[in-house]
């Protein structure tokens, strides 16, 4: 789910590409009129053309190529001086003045405000939108980068910030969702419509809490896995439960006062590695406190994040 900042993001680089291409259609009318002395309509035309045309390219850019992230970094940089760069997003890595609020607490058509009380709340990197969960999960990618080139990978939900990670490692991955657009595969997680053993590897970063049972999709991922395969595996995680917290939800208000969000339907608790292990995996959890504290491995936004990653291998 997107927050407020990233869609507030997106429709100020949708007016800036449209005040550049505004701008480059005056500029076609300007000399279409005064210089060629072309007359209104094929001005108007070519007017139109013109702003098309670069809306188009503005916008592919944006959304296909880092080269205005980039340009904006840079301003981002003369604002920011390198000694006030103390924080580091290894997702996109650039070097940060601090992170931004998610904002997600003053949503409360989509959350529990409650959940975000007394948290830590600026925890997003303002180019890449990464999370806490998604630094820590790039910082472990990063020394595990030979095992990732040599497996072949299915990527469950595949978030926009660790996508930056994967392409600039040169990792080749399948990806994979039941309803996201621009995935390799429509899956369902629960009946993973794929051969046994298929993969050396598999990412799933908060899925479960989605899902009808997660007990069916931590089976599905075992079985699509090769012996001996990989599931790198993260979920809400409240720290205050004994075990996973599940009770039917019919209506969204349900679901955020039990649950806090309004598209989860669980939240899992202390017993999430016994959980993980029961269903035939062998599990390590990164440890969040060797993490540099420049990229902010913090609990939060919310206090059922806490920012766990399974690292478990099929048994």
């Amino acid at each position: 789910m997107k927050s407020k900042i990233e869609k507030k993001t997106q429709v100020r680089n949708a007016l800036i590409a449209s005040g550049i291409s505004l701008i480059a259609a005056l500029i076609a009318a300007a000399l279409s009129l005064f210089v060629l002395n072309l007359g209104f309509v094929i001005t108007f035309i070519l007017s139109a053309i013109v702003f098309a045309a670069v809306l188009a390219v503005m916008l592919y850019l944006w959304k296909k190529t880092d080269l205005l992230r980039e340009v904006l970094y840079l301003l981002y940089c003369i604002r920011n001086p390198e000694d006030k760069r103390t924080y580091y997003c290894p997702c996109c890595k650039r070097s940060l003045a601090g992170f931004m609020d998610m904002e997600l607490g003053s949503q409360p058509e989509k959350y529990d405000p409650a959940r975000f009380t007394d948290m830590k709340q600026d925890v997003m990197c303002p180019f890449c939108y990464s999370a806490p969960r998604q630094r820590i999960l790039a910082c472990w990618a990063e020394d595990n980068k030979e095992l990732l080139k040599k497996s072949e990978i299915l990527y469950f939900a595949p978030e926009y910030s660790m996508m930056k990670w994967i392409r600039r490692n040169g990792i080749k991955l399948t990806t994979a969702d039941l309803f996201a657009p621009n995935v390799d595969l429509k899956l369902d997680i629960t009946d993973i419509k794929l051969e046994d053993s298929s993969y050396d590897m598999i990412i799933c970063n908060h899925v479960l809490e989605h899902v009808s049972s997660y007990n069916k999709a931590l089976s599905e991922m075992r079985r699509v896995l090769r012996p001996g395969g990989t599931l790198v595996i993260s979920f809400p995680i409240d720290e205050t439960l004994g075990t996973v917290f599940e009770q039917e939800a019919n209506t969204p208000e349900d679901r955020i006062k039990l649950f806090g969000q309004v598209d989860h339907i669980r939240v899992f608790g202390r017993d999430s590695k016994e959980i993980i292990a029961s269903a035939g995996f062998d599990v390590d959890t990164i440890d969040v406190s060797s993490m540099p504290d420049k990229i902010l491995p913090v609990t939060g936004p919310a206090d059922y994040d806490s920012n766990k990653i399974f690292i478990c291998t099929k048994n």
